[in-house]
C-alpha cells in the first residue's frame, strides 16, 4: 500500500511516495498519479522517492505511461532522490535517462526555476 503526500507551490506539484507500489497497487496508483497530473495550471509533477517501500516494473510503467501522457499536455514529471532500489530499478529496465531526475533539493530548485511557469 502506498500513500502521497502532495504540496502545491506556483505550478509545482510535489508528491511525497511513501509506501509500497507493486502488481496489487498499480491500478489505485495509476489512477491517483493520472488525477493528478490532470490538475489544472499544473506545468510539473516533482515525485520525491525517497521514501518509497517497494516498487516492481508495473509502478514503473505507471510513471512511464504518466511521463508520457504529461509530455503530449507540455507537462513533465521529475523524479526526486530515487531510493537506491528505485535507481536500480530504473538502470535494470534500461530507462534511467529517460526521466528528469534530481538527486537533490539544491538541484531540484536549479532546474524547476529553469522551468516555465504559467
Amino acid at each position: 500500500m502506498f500513500a502521497l503526500d502532495p504540496q502545491l507551490q506556483n505550478t509545482t506539484l510535489t508528491l511525497h511516495l511513501t509506501g509500497d507500489v507493486g502488481m496489487d497497487d498499480v491500478a489505485e496508483f495509476n489512477k491517483v498519479m493520472r488525477e493528478y497530473s490532470k490538475k489544472p495550471n499544473i506545468t510539473q509533477i516533482v515525485l520525491d522517492l525517497s521514501s518509497v517501500g517497494k516498487m516492481d516494473n508495473a509502478g514503473l510503467g505507471v510513471l512511464v505511461s504518466l511521463n508520457t501522457s504529461m509530455q503530449r499536455y507540455g507537462r513533465r514529471l521529475v523524479l526526486l532522490h530515487p531510493a537506491a532500489h528505485i535507481d536500480e530499478l530504473l538502470k535494470n529496465a534500461e530507462i534511467e535517462g529517460f526521466f528528469p531526475t534530481c538527486e537533490s533539493e539544491e538541484e531540484l530548485r536549479g532546474f524547476i526555476g529553469g522551468a516555465k511557469q504559467k
